[in-house]
């Protein structure tokens, strides 16, 4: 190759790379999720939360009174895992400003709710232990997300 071979590819090489670079960044309208109103958010979390509860109940199916402590732990576990990617996927929902503390505040209740369910399996359960999600029962009805109260109060 020449030198003006040479120089001719860098250049189209370096323009290329700079194209590239730039092609990222995108404007401020891109970048991210839009914040939803209120009604949006409430929607889209019931939505989220009663696909989740669908998912829940068939881990609970099969419990019985004649159901061994395996069987019953591997059902919480399942149950408190499907509650984390419930979390998961409200957070990634853009709360309304007025709204995204307490949204926040609910969704680390759900989250320690459901390390106690995981730390102490079928102890909490024969303990008599008040309800892990009542705090965050509370805070889910205050926000109107109704199919995100997980306790039957």
């Amino acid at each position: 190759m020449n030198r003006t071979a040479i120089r001719t590819a860098t250049a189209i090489a370096c323009t290329a790379a700079l194209a590239l670079g730039f092609s990222g960044c995108g404007s401020s309208k891109d970048s991210g999720p839009k914040t939803l109103t209120s009604t949006q958010f409430k929607s889209k979390a019931n939505k989220i939360c009663k696909d989740g509860n669908a998912d829940i109940k068939t881990y609970g199916a099969g419990i019985t009174d004649s159901s061994t402590p395996t069987e019953i732990v591997t059902a919480l576990d399942k149950s408190a895992d499907r509650v984390d990617q419930e979390v998961a996927s409200i957070k990634k929902l853009k709360a309304p400003k007025s709204k995204a503390d307490d949204v926040s505040a609910f969704l680390d209740a759900v989250t320690t709710a459901t390390k106690t369910i995981k730390a102490q399996g079928v102890a909490l359960l024969q303990s008599g232990a008040a309800d892990p999600f009542t705090d965050s029962d509370a805070k889910a009805k205050a926000l109107d997300l109704t199919d995100c109260v997980q306790s039957g109060s």
